[in-house]
């Protein structure tokens, strides 16, 4: 009997925690699906990113570069991008980077000198 009441409360647990936010997200990615159009930067579950050139019933085309279309699953696109979410104009940031991986090894020359003094 016990076992009967532990079951029946799990179940609403259950529902609440695992069913309802995947329904959730399942109606916001067909709404998705369903207000795409031509001119949208997009990109696919498989990480590929690019404009919409031509939207179908089932399938889209994409165009990756210049002359580069792709066509794919209407449904396997999974974000509409917004201009500057598709790592272009994104040059602060990219400097940073290559200030980090040529700039300055104060933080190495501080570790090398640490070993140094130990081992002396």
């Amino acid at each position: 009997m016990p076992a009967l009441i532990l079951t029946l409360l799990l179940i609403p647990v259950f529902w609440a925690l695992i069913v309802r936010p995947q329904q959730k997200r399942q109606r916001v990615h067909a709404m998705l699906v369903d207000s795409l159009v031509a001119g949208d930067r997009v990109e696919a579950f498989s990480g590929i990113h690019g404009t919409l050139v031509e939207v179908g019933d089932e399938t889209v085309r994409i165009e990756v570069a210049d002359g580069v279309v792709l066509t794919m699953a209407r449904l396997a696109i999974s974000t509409r991008l917004e201009d500057d979410e598709d790592g272009e104009g994104d040059d602060e940031q990219d400097d940073d980077v290559d200030q980090q991986l040529t700039g300055s090894t104060d933080g190495a020359d501080e570790a090398t000198a640490t070993i140094e003094g130990e081992q002396s």
